[in-house]
């Protein structure tokens, strides 16, 4: 049964518009391309200005829509802060635009700006692309060339304005000012390594990046370049920690509506995932490579990007279970990696 979610505003923004929400909070919507189609992103009154809470992806239609309608919003008012909940391109695409334009600093977590820099500037580490195809083909991934050029990062940096000349850390439990409003940093794993929410106690409040979405599930997977290798522990973890906010907030997610009911979704995604995770034990009843399990878990054809997640996201589910001992790993030479349920 879907969970009992209530959606308190009628009449949210069209991509490229924008909202009042409550407490000097102010709901942009922006357009993505595929099947998201949207991002909503954050302005909150800071004072003389406004803090921004990511950013839309480095678009036309996007920077169309900063300079246009929600440049006469801003009302001649600057964005003075810029705070990216994590580094994936729709949160993070336009941060160094906006400073440039403003400038503004930009604020995200030691851990994403690490990540962004990993994508945005690959002469950092140009084996990266190599690196990151040899790590997927130990889980029986076929090198093609659109997913050389995917994992290279080309696509990435296709939609992201440039790596923000300097960045601001952001760390568990910072407390933020914005207008006199006191909003509260948390560190949440899971969908990437140290995504920030936002959470505004005085007002009952938390923005929740892609942390917690009222419809989808976020994509919980291992990547080569990422540190966490149990993301589904740590994702489920933050569950606790979001569970004990008081009272109870009123949500603003990156896709979707904003929504009443946190708690109710919460146990609505841990039921997902356990029903995910009973389904991989039974497909590992056979060894099963991660390549393998994304056919089974996705049967729909995928392109090249959405392969690559749901790859990630196979392999999250069966490294849980080898490291709680419900499955073992099976490795030959040549072969891929692949598990199978404990004897």
């Amino acid at each position: 049964m879907a969970a009992e979610l209530r959606y308190p505003i009628a009449d949210p923004p069209a991509p490229g518009e924008v909202r009042a929400l409550a407490a000097g909070v102010h709901w942009v919507r922006l357009p993505l391309p595929g099947a998201l189609r949207h991002i909503n992103v954050w302005l909150i009154e800071d004072g003389a200005g406004w803090a921004l809470i990511d950013t839309g992806m480095d678009l036309p239609a996007v920077r169309e829509a900063w300079q246009g309608p929600l440049a006469l919003y801003l009302g001649g008012r600057p964005v003075t802060r810029i705070l990216c909940t994590h580094h994936h391109p729709d949160h993070s695409g336009l941060a160094a635009w906006h400073a440039s334009r403003h400038a503004a600093r930009v604020w995200m977590s030691a851990a994403e700006e690490r990540l962004l820099r990993f994508f945005v500037d690959p002469g950092s580490s140009p084996e990266n692309a190599r690196w990151r195809i040899d790590a997927f083909a130990r889980d029986g991934l076929l090198e093609t060339e659109e997913l050389r050029s995917a994992l290279a990062g080309v696509n990435f940096r296709g939609v992201v304005s440039g790596m923000p000349a300097h960045i601001e850390p952001l760390a568990d439990g910072d407390v933020l000012d914005f207008g006199g409003e006191r909003w509260v940093a948390h560190r949440v794993g899971g969908h990437t390594d140290a995504q920030i929410v936002f959470h505004a106690p005085d007002h009952g409040l938390l923005i929740s990046g892609d942390q917690v979405l009222p419809r989808i599930s976020s994509n919980i997977g291992i990547y080569p370049e990422r540190a966490d290798r149990d993301p589904i522990t740590s994702y489920l973890a933050s569950f606790d920690r979001l569970g004990r906010l008081e009272p109870e907030p009123l949500v603003l997610p990156s896709h979707g509506d904003v929504f009443e009911g946190l708690a109710a979704r919460l146990a609505e995604l841990r039921t997902h995932h356990a029903a995910t995770l009973e389904r991989v034990v039974g497909f590992a009843r056979e060894p099963t490579s991660a390549r393998e399990l994304a056919d089974r878990l996705f049967r729909r054809p995928l392109d090249s990007m959405n392969l690559v997640l749901a790859l990630g996201e196979s392999l999250a589910n069966l490294e849980h279970l080898a490291r709680t001992g419900v499955l073992e790993v099976l490795e030959s030479p040549g072969e891929p990696r692949r598990f199978r349920r404990a004897a």
